[in-house]
């Protein structure tokens, strides 16, 4: 007998293989939650390595936009321009430079 009413079939048969799918197929929050344990306590450093993640994205962002304006300055002529870029390209060497 099914859970739902006939009713239901009749409007939307589509709805009967949506509803009619067996339990179980996910994990459930504890697995997870017990997985996220496991997983710290094998690795206790992994709040560190986040950080270095985080730090080696930040400095790979500022490479990438270093080497945009260093294109630009190379084709850019005018002279107003190429001074607010070089201003920029120093100020991002020096945050390359700078220890974070």
């Amino acid at each position: 007998m099914s859970r739902f009413p006939s009713a239901i079939f009749t409007f939307a048969p589509g709805l009967r293989k949506l509803f009619g799918m067996a339990r179980g197929w996910g994990r459930n929050e504890e697995d997870l939650g017990a997985e996220k344990e496991q997983a710290r306590e094998e690795n206790p450093l992994g709040g560190a390595r986040r950080e270095d993640a985080a730090l080696e994205a930040r400095r790979r962002s500022l490479k990438l936009s270093l080497a945009r304006i260093e294109e630009q300055l190379a084709k850019d002529p005018i002279a107003v321009r190429r001074e607010a870029l070089e201003a920029a390209r120093a100020e991002l060497l020096e945050r390359l430079a700078a220890p974070d």
